[in-house]
């Protein structure tokens, strides 16, 4: 009995570590992809569909690492669009901005997703709060603060 329900287990362990591929969503820039492989440790290919003779690009890696890049894209797209509204105004109201977070993995996050958005030098990035008041961002129960 007790030599099944080992085997059990590390049929259970070898099923949880298998590496799946995942195809990724056209529009994500290769900046990301790259952060994405470097970060997450998983593998990046181009494909070949030889029905549709077109290339598509996927990621393969472990189902929990799967899950992380997946959160992590998530993630930068939201940011990615909120700081594109905010780098708008920016630009209409011909100020600089401070961004200031708590949260040490949405700061990095951050720093990547503020190269990719246009109006990129009116930004900064801060680890001290500033003084006075800033403008609260959610992003996916996550939260930073703009600073003027």
């Amino acid at each position: 009995m007790e030599i099944d329900k080992n085997i059990e287990n590390e049929t259970e362990n070898e099923n949880e570590e298998q590496i799946i591929e995942v195809p990724l969503p056209p529009g994500l820039p290769q900046s990301i992809i790259g952060r994405l492989s470097c970060v997450c440790d998983i593998g990046y290919e181009i494909k070949k569909d030889e029905m549709r003779d077109k290339e598509y690009p996927v990621i393969t890696g472990t189902q929990e690492q799967i899950d992380y890049v997946k959160d992590y894209i998530f993630l930068f797209t939201e940011l990615k669009l909120a700081l594109r509204e905010i780098s708008r105004l920016a630009r209409r109201f011909k100020t600089d901005v401070k961004l200031f977070t708590e949260d040490e993995e949405l700061q990095y996050v951050l720093g990547f997703a503020v190269q990719d958005v246009s109006g990129r030098d009116r930004f900064e990035i801060v680890v001290e709060k500033p003084e006075g008041e800033g403008e609260k961002i959610v992003v996916l129960e996550r939260e930073f603060y703009v600073y003027i």
